[in-house]
């Protein structure tokens, strides 16, 4: 941080101008100084107004003219993003999701929808999917959270409810939408809410595999507008002192000219933005809030708040892997299993299902998903880790401190031959 702290006047200046004159940052000013019209309203964190938009773009009836895709490509999203966490879907069914091989009708859209004695949906739909001459009723149960955490089990009354009128042949999605980031997505184990039935996803999901691919079509401009505001009141940071239930400077979801803008600014600017918030930090002038979150901020971007500490594994008495970073855990428990001869058909069928790291522990590159690519959950670009029967395996990384604690109890629990020490 000291750094920071004694950059020259003259140097600061320089970085200035540079700053100043720096295309991308021109382009972010211009961008970040307009104002969506949910901003104008004072409605771009209001909940209601997102499960609005989420009403209209998926209905095929709409002003848009884009008939079912939308909600063509949000059954696609919902398949990609929680593969393996599916409930109450059948096979068949999630295949031919995945390979685009269905068609929607009769598509019935409703926010807000009153059950009595059972509560207030977000967002219903429901409509027919036809695929291998047949046809089955589908609803999307759709719970919706901007900022506030459910309340009074919610999803579970949702769930009971459509489970009990759920006819022989009829689907029932349940989806949790959350605008948490990817990478924290990527790392839950279990949906947030209080039924475990649910898919949880985020608003990052909806821009990249809804929005984005809409705006790539051939749209009538002002459906091109309305998607493209849209965008911008999610990317927008909140500052509202007098709003409650959101974290003040939430930013839903990016773009992918927004990230990559953002991205060359950081990579450019660091030295600038890192001196700024070592300034604000010690500023006597500014709220104490202010100058906490610079701090922190600075801690973490500057890398002197990370976790650094390392792991050391034994078996039996015998240290098998010194000083491994945490991400490796898995990967040094497996080549441990392996080197000892362990690993047999019920041993490997009980690492196969393990998803404490909140997706399997071994995968082939075949089953792998594109956001566990995306999110390099495995290194799958280099030499596979386990082979097994013929077929390579690679081992789940970039565990969670959470995440990390259950994996130990659960390899010692089963192997009381392993000790785990954490190393300062």
């Amino acid at each position: 941080m000291q750094q920071y702290k004694n950059l020259k006047i003259d140097e600061i200046r320089r970085e200035i101008r540079a700053f100043n004159n720096d295309e991308n940052v021109q382009r972010l000013e211009h961008y970040y100084h307009s104002k969506s019209l949910p901003e104008i309203l004072g409605a771009s964190r209001k909940e209601l107004a997102h499960s609005s938009f989420l009403a209209w773009i998926l209905n095929d009836k709409e002003s848009h003219q884009l008939g079912p895709f939308p909600l063509i490509k949000f059954l696609e999203m919902l398949v990609l993003q929680n593969e393996g966490k599916w409930h109450c879907v059948n096979k068949q069914l999630f295949d031919t999701i995945i390979i685009s091989d269905f068609e929607v009708s009769e598509v019935l859209v409703e926010t807000e929808k009153m059950i009595q004695g059972v509560g207030r949906l977000d967002v219903y739909v429901e409509t027919q999917i036809s695929y291998s001459n047949q046809s089955h009723q589908l609803r999307l149960i759709i719970e919706n959270k901007v900022g506030a955490k459910e309340t009074k089990d919610q999803t579970s009354r949702y769930f009971k409810y459509f489970e009990s009128i759920r006819k022989e042949g009829e689907f029932n999605f349940y989806v949790y939408l959350t605008p948490m980031s990817s990478l924290d997505l990527a790392e839950l184990s279990e949906p947030e809410c209080s039924c475990k039935n649910y898919i949880q996803t985020n608003y990052q999901a909806l821009v990249d595999y809804l929005l984005e691919p809409i705006l790539k079509r051939d749209i009538t401009p002002k459906t091109r507008f309305i998607i493209r505001d849209y965008l911008l009141a999610l990317s927008q940071p909140t500052f509202d002192q007098n709003a409650e239930g959101y974290k003040q400077g939430l930013i839903m979801a990016l773009g992918t000219e927004e990230r990559e803008l953002l991205t060359k600014f950081w990579d450019k600017n660091q030295k600038l933005i890192l001196a700024a918030l070592y300034a604000i930090s010690s500023d006597p002038e500014k709220e104490k809030d202010v100058r906490d979150s610079a701090t922190l901020a600075l801690s973490d971007l500057s890398g002197t708040g990370r976790d650094r500490s390392l792991l050391s594994i034994s078996y039996n008495g015998q240290v098998e892997a010194k000083q491994i970073r945490k991400s490796d855990i898995g990967y040094s428990t497996v080549s441990i299993l392996e080197k000892h001869n362990l690993i047999n058909e019920e041993v490997f069928n009980w690492l196969r299902k393990d998803k404490t790291s909140s997706f399997q522990l071994l995968k082939s590159l075949e089953e792998m998903t594109e956001t566990e690519k995306k999110y390099r959950k495995y290194r799958y670009n280099g030499d596979p880790e386990l082979l097994y029967q013929g077929t390579n395996y690679f081992v789940a990384r970039n565990w969670g401190v959470n995440n990390i604690e259950k994996f130990i109890n659960k390899i010692t629990k089963k192997f009381t031959e392993f000790e785990f020490e954490i190393l300062e």
